[in-house]
């Protein structure tokens, strides 16, 4: 298959709703020998921050001389950016090469076995098997959606972590803090060790029940590992880190005062890897070299400086509150104007409250071309009763770009990185 087969291919699993359960992946990896059970698979869900602590934690990884492969969704600029060794996304040839061979199984004898399908699935399949393949030192594999019934939770870690916990997706996963924690901590196995991040007191308790019972060791956010944070710089946040092994200052590559605690449950996944695989604990200043380095696209992007404009996918309430947070910090007598739109199953009248607790800002609603985007006329809807703009993106863009403000403005663009991908592709096309 060539590229465009490829896409049009694929193009037929995709769905806008997940159909969880584990039976067509492990039919699926059966077939092809089952190479999620080759690796040393280190699984992190969470309902936000997932990207950025994995982005940290392989840094760390890498720095040590180690092959890391990462899985990871939704991607930003190109489809093959989700699987990567070392940074380095999968070749398009080697990409067609390895859908013509699920091609064969999806479409072949097995077809019935197979049925329901989705893209999700397909390409979490050729994650493991690409990374078995090239005999990877580590996978780090991101949940998807949930994690009990998630296509990556076919694995047997080495290693889990559960990142934070808020309400997202609940028409799937449950209406409640409690219930959502339930299901993200299915991710967790038989006596693996497991590391939590800042995670809210109802939900925590549910991983605990569900740690102990599984008899999992629990690293936790607060008690096992601290953080405070010092001060936001130009390239990042400085902060303090405090565990049984190891103490020291560091610095983020990324803006946001959230990432602190991304990067203290990263430095607790690498120590705790470091234990369980009997290898010596990295340096402080290899630490502090990768943290440092670590860029993840879509998060507190900036992508122009004058006129000043970030990119942030803040897909969620809790993310955005996140979002608010730092603004509010970094960015306090600045005039600050919003681009937002969102997908169909997110909270946007909750979202949209918590945009307009922000002080001296301008909200303007956009729609965006993709099945999974919320209605054009819901988004006009909403904009015409809060008294919000309503503006195509690429005019709202076009017109930012070119404007030179004397007072001090920054434009944040955020809501679905389905969004984001269209628009950092723009941005991209434009510069060029």
């Amino acid at each position: 298959m060539n590229k465009n087969e490829t896409n049009q291919w694929i193009a037929h699993y995709r769905t806008d709703q997940p159909h969880f359960g584990l039976e067509r992946m492990i039919e699926l990896l059966a077939l092809r020998g089952n190479p999620h059970l080759k690796l040393k698979v280190i699984h992190i869900g969470g309902t936000n921050g997932k990207g950025s602590t994995i982005a940290f934690l392989k840094n760390m990884l890498e720095k040590m001389g180690l092959r890391v492969g990462v899985f990871s969704s939704p991607y930003l600029v190109h489809y093959t950016d989700q699987i990567a060794i070392n940074g380095e996304s999968i070749p398009e040839v080697r990409l067609e090469d390895l859908m013509a061979e699920y091609r064969s199984l999806l479409e072949g004898e097995h077809a019935p076995a197979l049925q329901g399908t989705t893209e999700f699935e397909i390409i979490t399949a050729l994650a493991y098997d690409y990374f078995a393949s090239e005999q990877v030192d580590v996978a780090i594999m991101e949940v998807g959606m949930g994690g009990l019934l998630d296509s990556t939770n076919v694995c047997q870690p080495i290693l889990t972590g559960i990142t934070t916990i808020g309400l997202d997706h609940v028409a799937l996963l449950g209406d409640t803090l409690e219930a959502i924690a339930e299901q993200k901590a299915g991710i967790i196995k038989l006596g693996i060790p497991l590391v939590t991040g800042n995670i809210v007191p109802e939900a925590l308790a549910v991983i605990d029940q569900i740690a102990k019972a599984k008899q999992a060791p629990r690293l936790a956010y607060g008690d096992d590992y601290q953080v405070s944070h010092c001060e936001s710089i130009i390239a990042g946040e400085v902060f303090d880190y405090s565990s049984s092994v190891r103490q020291g200052r560091f610095q983020t590559g990324l803006l946001g005062l959230h990432q602190i605690e991304n990067a203290g449950m990263a430095l607790a996944l690498l120590d705790t890897y470091c234990q369980t695989t009997g290898q010596e604990l990295a340096s402080n200043d290899l630490v502090a070299q990768a943290l440092e380095e670590t860029s993840w696209p879509g998060r507190l992007e900036v992508v122009s400086r004058e006129p000043l404009m970030i990119l942030d996918g803040a897909h969620n309430s809790h993310a955005i509150k996140a979002l608010v947070e730092t603004l509010q910090k970094r960015f306090a007598d600045y005039h600050k104007e919003i681009l937002f739109t969102c997908i169909k199953t997110k909270a946007l009248e909750d979202m949209l409250d918590l945009l307009e607790t922000l002080p001296n800002t301008k909200v303007t609603l956009t729609h965006f071309e993709d099945s999974r985007a919320t209605d054009e006329e819901v988004l006009k809807k909403a904009a015409h009763s809060r008294n919000l703009n309503y503006q195509s993106w690429r005019e709202f863009l076009d017109q930012k770009l070119s404007e030179n403000k004397e007072k001090k403005t920054v434009r944040i663009v955020t809501g679905s990185l389905y969004f984001l991908a269209q628009v950092r592709a723009y941005l991209m096309e434009r510069k060029n």
